[in-house]
């Protein structure tokens, strides 16, 4: 994982918690024992990276999401994401 930049790293854990997140909602997340190895190698990297909530924070309100997976981070991950993204829409 190291050769992803730190943006890259944090959008990328949030889009696949997102989906994760989606797939038990759903009741698909067949392999949830895969999975939940691929998100706690996820949470490792940014902990040893150190890097911090608030950064996180700000690189998901900052990020460019598809539509589809700005929804997915908007209803599991981040729901502020999508009044931010209306607010500055409008402006």
């Amino acid at each position: 994982m190291n050769q992803l930049s730190d943006k890259e790293l944090i959008k990328n854990s949030t889009l696949f918690h997102a989906y994760f997140c989606h797939l038990i909602a759903t009741s698909q997340a067949d392999s949830a024992e895969e999975l939940c190895e691929i998100s706690w190698q996820l949470v490792e990297e940014i902990k040893r990276r150190k890097i911090s909530e608030f950064q996180v924070e700000e690189c998901i309100k900052n990020a460019e999401f598809d539509p589809q997976d700005q929804l997915m981070v908007s209803i599991y991950i981040y729901p502020a994401l999508e009044a931010l993204n209306n607010e500055i829409a409008q402006s």
